[in-house]
Parts: structure tokens; sequence; C-alpha cells
């Protein structure tokens, strides 16, 4: 079996599904260090670079294994550089600023080379003590011609050349992470932007030639257009609603049980996002309290998971659509799918076919589906002996009007329904007069790694889909005054989807580029929290808001809308963490600033989330599933 070699990141190496921190391999008296790693033979030739800050210094990895050979990872501190801190464009100029080397001399230049020449634009530089400013007039860089030019940017101190760059800062993805605004000079565009090794150089082009929009992010639930769904809704929901009774009208029949304890059913349990993290929690809490459980995939699309599979969870796929194929059934949509469920853009009528005949293989025990369309298929198409249980993950008045209807009709039939918050248990309750049993069962949060936050850490984190109703767009408005008030403080947004580059265009406007950071999705949320010492939650609605529990449990202060529904029954305002109204801005930028500034306060927010997070523990969220699933289906032998 080949060996599979990847770097996640641009700071975790994965060897044949081993994570490998690659600071981890600087010997701790800093130095040069090569380290040969075990992986499996017949692995394909590898040869990649990482620049990295990490506590001995600044680090260049390369990762190099010829064919069939070994792999090892070299590690090479780099020269002393200019740690740039802020930059800004200003009409014309590029404005930087930024620490140097102790003793680094005199006099000081700000050195910009054309790459691929020698042409070179000289400007003064000013050093003070440990920090350098400097302004280059973008307009020297303009050289006539249809070309893309690359400069890049030294500091001269004295005899001594610093390479210009952002390394310790703990952002190892800066070219990614944010964008700086670009000069319009006669026919061209001047841009700085941030090397894939956090370098800085400046980008002149002719602005014809300006940069694509970013390509949408793979696997959104915003993907497809909304005015499809509203010109084809009504129609589609009655295709549907037909469908699915001549579907049921031939229910299967159980003759003995297949020795599955639960079923879990996911859209996609190889992406990424809260209702994943939640599911394999779940079953991973499951299998431990000695219950056999899969968690049954209806799409799969990528080819490793995003999130680790928990140790003796199975998980399987109803429709692998990686390869492609299907033929007319898998271009035509599906009808067992509610039209109005976010899952239904990455359903076909191939899904259908392989679904129904998945849910009629189930032989006894529970099955729970998590999010409406397949609860309804769940409950319509389970065979006799097979118990059918609702598990919802969004607040009760978030689904679309045929959605919420279909709902409140046939979830009766249901034999159990979980909800996340105690509201939703009172609503569900009302409108299902009696008919289905309603529970309130929370997200577990499940163990993440890192450390405990420290409170003195200037570093604000968000994270989450990046869709209108995460609400960073009311965040970032919210962060613009306390960048200007406190402008060595960072907000780290960490996730992906379709709305990012409206974000990175917003950031950009604010002039928040140094400040506000879109870091991407990470598949260690538990060390990105444990960098930061804040947790900010600016949702529109939830459906429980897992995330701010897992900040929590990392000892972070939490600030957060009182929006529907969550926020208000996991925090205790002023305890734990903050409540601001639902979509005040102002009101979380107040909120922001208090926390911001008052160190003690962050120490004792924290100290005491990390106390209320034990009650959402997997093992005590589990021993409630666990009794569920022992009331509703006895144990197989």
């Amino acid at each position: 079996m080949a060996s599979r070699v990847e770097i996640i990141e641009r700071r975790r190496l994965v060897v044949d599904g081993r994570e490998i921190d690659l600071a981890a391999l600087v010997p701790e008296e800093g130095g040069a260090a090569t380290r040969e790693l075990e992986a499996a033979p017949g692995g394909s030739p590898v040869d990649e670079t990482v620049v990295l800050g990490t506590p001995q210094g600044v680090y260049r990895f390369t990762v190099a294994r010829a064919d069939g050979g070994p792999l090892t990872v070299e590690a090479k501190p780099l020269a002393p550089h200019a740690e740039v801190t802020r930059m800004r464009v200003d009409g014309t100029t590029l404005h930087v600023e930024g620490a140097v080397p102790p003793e680094s001399g005199e006099p000081a230049y700000l050195f910009a080379r054309r790459r691929g020449d020698v042409m070179e634009v000289v400007v003064p530089a000013h050093v003070e003590g440990e920090r350098f400013s400097a302004r280059l007039d973008l307009g020297e860089l303009v050289v006539p011609g249809e070309q893309r030019d690359v400069w890049n940017l030294r500091l001269e101190l004295g005899r001594r050349g610093l390479r210009l760059g952002t390394h310790l800062d703990g952002i190892p993805n800066r070219n990614e992470a944010t964008e700086y605004p670009a000069a319009a000079i006669g026919d061209r565009r001047v841009q700085p932007y941030y090397t894939i090794e956090n370098n800085v150089s400046v980008r002149s082009q002719p602005a014809a030639k300006a940069p694509e929009a970013e390509p949408p992010e793979p696997l959104d639930e915003d993907a497809k257009p909304r005015l499809a769904r509203r010109v084809l809704g009504p129609p589609a929901v009655l295709a549907h609603r037909l469908a699915l009774r001549l579907a049921a009208a031939r229910p299967g029949r159980a003759k003995q049980a297949d020795g599955r304890d639960v079923r879990i059913l996911l859209l996609h349990a190889w992406g990424m996002g809260g209702t994943v993290r939640a599911a394999m929690s779940l079953a991973e809490s499951l299998v431990q309290s000695g219950r056999s459980v899969e968690v049954v995939s209806v799409v799969r699309r990528r080819e490793r998971p995003f999130f680790p599979f928990p140790d003796g969870v199975e998980v399987s796929a109803v429709d692998d659509q990686r390869g492609g194929g299907g033929g007319l059934l898998r271009r035509l949509p599906s009808l067992l799918v509610h039209p109005d469920d976010f899952a239904y853009p990455w359903c076909s009528l191939r899904t259908d076919v392989l679904l129904v005949r998945r849910l009629r293989a189930m032989r006894g025990g529970v099955v729970v589906g998590t999010r409406p369309s397949f609860n309804l298929l769940a409950a319509a198409l389970r065979p006799q002996g097979t118990v059918a249980v609702a598990q919802e993950h969004m607040n009760f008045d978030a689904h679309r009007r045929g959605l919420a209807r279909d709902v409140r009709r046939r979830y009766r039939s249901l034999d159990a329904l979980a909800v996340l918050t105690e509201e939703d248990r009172r609503d569900y309750a009302g409108a299902l007069d009696g008919a289905t049993k309603v529970v309130r069962l929370p997200n577990a949060v499940p163990r993440l790694a890192g450390d405990r936050a420290r409170a003195e850490s200037k570093v604000a984190i968000a994270a989450g889909r990046l869709n209108s109703q995460k609400g960073f767009d009311l965040l970032v408005e919210a962060w613009r005054p306390v960048a200007a008030a406190h402008p060595d403080w960072q907000l780290r947004i960490y996730g992906r989807g379709l709305q990012r580059a409206a974000l990175r265009r917003q950031i950009l406007e604010a002039g928040l580029a140094d400040d506000v950071f879109l870091m991407g999705a990470t598949r260690d949320l538990g060390e990105a929290l444990s960098q930061g010492s804040l947790f900010v939650l600016s949702s529109r609605f939830e459906g429980f808001g897992i995330v701010l529990v897992e900040a929590m449990s990392k000892g972070l202060a939490v600030v957060s809308f009182d929006c529907p529904r969550g926020p208000g029954e996991i925090i205790e305002d002023g305890r734990d963490g903050v409540l601001v109204p639902a979509g005040d801005v102002g009101a979380l930028s107040r909120a922001l600033l208090g926390v911001v500034e008052d160190e003690e306060r962050r120490r004792a927010l924290g100290a005491a989330a990390l106390e209320s997070a034990r009650r959402y523990d997997p093992g005590a969220v589990g021993a409630g599933w666990a009794a569920l699933v022992d009331e509703l289906a006895p144990r197989i032998p």
C-alpha cells in the first residue's frame, strides 16, 4: 500500500493518517535537524517546503522522499528577518512597520528588488530601538509593459540585510488569511501581498489582468441558486410528498435483527461542520457505552474525512460521488429529499434509489436522523421493528415554510424527537401535541486537543461556516472600534464557505487587513482555540451553538449574541460569558471592548466557562442518549 503524505494548515505533517506537528521536530536547543520518519514502503516522491515560526525561531521545513525511499524532514533555521506587524496602503504609498533584531545598526533603507533582474528601488527607513517604519511610493515600482512584476522587500541596516516577513504571530497562512488594497497607477494595479512563505512582496500587473474571483468552496449548503428554489419550490414539494407516500406504501419487514444497535444518518460524514462533529461525538459516546454504532453517510465527496473517525465507529457511504458516473439518475433531482432542506442540492434520483435500499436493509435497532429530510425518510421507510429517532440540529423556527409544515405533520410518526434546547422542547412538544416523545439532549463537546487558553493572549477567535447565518459580516463591523482602540489584538475567523470573498472585501474596505484574518477551515479547532483568550459568536440564529461550549471547554471568555437559540441556555450572562441583544452590532462592540480591556475579567470568565462546559461532557450527554436508546429498543444480544 502506497504511503500517503500531506501537509495541512502549513504546520502539520500527516503520514499515513498520523499527524506530526512540524514545530515539534525542532530541537529544544535550536539548530538544524534532519529526521527520518517511518512510512509504508512504495510511496510516491515528495518534495514540499514550509516556513513556520516556532518557539526556537523561524524554520524552513523540507519534507522529501525519493521514489520508494525513506521520508525525511529537514528543519533549518532561517536568517534573522524584519518582523512586519502592520502594513497599509494610503493612495499610492505603502506604509510598513515592525520589529528588527537588537543592535541592527544604521543607516536604514528599505529595498524593493524586482524578481528576475537587478532593478531596485531604495527609500530611507526609520529605526528606533527594535522598531522600524518605512514608506514606499508604489508608483516607483511601475515599469511600462504588459509583464507581471514581483518586487521583494528587504530592510538594509548598516551592512545587514533582512527580508521583510511575518512569522511570529501564529498565523502560518497569511497569504490566504489576509489581503491588502491595490493602488491603481496608470493602467497598472500594484498590490502588496504575503508570499506562501509569509514574506512581503509587491505585485505589479496590468489592471486588465487582475486576479479572478475566488472559486466557490465545495459542498457548501448555500451553493444552489435560491431563485431556482423559489420558482420550482411548490411543484417540487408536491412531487416530493407524492414520491414519499408511494415509497412508504411498501414498508420493509424485518425477519431478524442484524446486530446493529444504532445507525446515524448524516449528510456527509467526510465533510466539516458542527453537525458532523456532534454526530461523531454521539457515535463515540454510544460505542463507549457498549453499543454497536454505524454512521451512514448519505453522500461522500471527499477522499479523506475532514475530522478523524472515532475508534470503534463504522462509517459507510450510500452514494459515493467521488468518481462521477451514475448515468441519468445522477443528473435528475431527488424526489425523496425534501426540496426545502439544504441537503437537497447534494442528492439526486440515484441517491434516492440507493438510500431506499439502505433503509429497507436495516433490521432492528435505532436509526437516528440528523436533519429534517432524513428524519422524514427514516419515519416513513424504516422496516417494522426498527425504531426511528429524529435529532434536530436547527431551532424550531428556522425551517422553510414547506418543510416546517411537513415536520409538524409527519414527525408524529417518529418514536422520539431529540432537540438541543429547552425552548425547542416546549415548542415541538406543543406542535406535535403529545404524539411523539420529545426530549432535550444537547450536543456533547468532544475532547479537544491543545492547551487551556491563556487570558493574556491578545487573540479573539470565531468559527463556523462562512454564510449569512453565522453573521461574520456583523462581527467584522463590530470589530472596527476594537481594532482602532487596540491594534495589537487580532480577530481570527475559522471556517470556509461562499461568503469568504464578500468578507475579504468587507475587511479590505474597512482597513482591517492587519486586524481580521480569514484562517480557513481547521481540522484542529482545539489547538486554534487555545491560541486565543476570547471567543465571539455573532450568529443571526443557531440550533444550539456547540462551538460556544467548545470554546468554554478551553477556558476562553465568550461574548455572544443572544440569538435564537442556544446561547441564552448555555451562557449565564456576566458569570461564564457575556450576552448582548441579537443583531445589535454596537452592543457587541461595547461588550468586546469591555472584555478586551480587562485581562482579569477574561481570566474570571474563562475559569467559570470551563466549569460550565462540564455539563456537556460526552459521558453525561452519552448517558442520556443511551437511556433513550434502551427505552425505545432493548439491547440486541
